[in-house]
């Protein structure tokens, strides 16, 4: 008797745990809402976890950095993203799959892609394009870079590491 009363006090302790730790780890999210100016005939916005660095842009759902996606139109779309943490939004254009490719894959959806780092609510509209690299307007607790910036943090980091190991040397 004394054994299942400690089994059942054991399993509360352990539930009570699991949901604070739960609780804890979850992470504050905050909206972005998108728009593109005049609209985008079946195009999506298409955002990538940039948090440990470049990502790759494999848009499976279930991928390592992959998101998700929303319709991109004049109206806009929402997005719940996680608070301090760099996403990037790429506007895929079906019609430019093949432009894409033949300029280099992974580099040329970076080069037309912005990175974003929310610390609230925002609203990110596309205005237009300046050879296929977005131009834009953000308002309210928004970060806003174009997403190449990703390429010259890991240049840094790879410089820091080659730094600290000449100096054990």
């Amino acid at each position: 008797m004394k054994l299942k009363s400690l089994a059942r006090r054991m399993s509360a302790g352990v539930i009570s745990i699991a949901a604070m730790t739960s609780l804890t780890v979850s992470a504050e999210t905050a909206t972005l809402r998108l728009s593109i100016e005049g609209g985008a005939f079946n195009s999506k916005f298409k955002f990538f976890d940039a948090s440990e660095g470049c990502p790759g842009y494999n848009d499976i759902p279930g991928a390592k950095h992959y998101l998700g996606s929303v319709f991109a139109s004049d109206k806009g779309a929402e997005k719940d993203l996680t608070v301090g943490q760099p996403v990037q939004v790429f506007l895929f254009r079906p019609k430019e799959t093949f432009s894409i490719s033949a300029a280099g894959g992974e580099k040329e959806i970076r080069r037309r892609s912005l990175q974003v780092v929310l610390t609230g609510e925002a609203t990110l509209r596309y205005t237009g394009f300046d050879d296929k690299v977005p131009t834009w307007e953000a308002t309210g607790e928004i970060d806003v870079q174009p997403a190449a910036s990703c390429e010259t943090d890991e240049v840094e980091q790879v410089d820091e590491s080659v730094e600290a190991a000449d100096n054990e040397a």
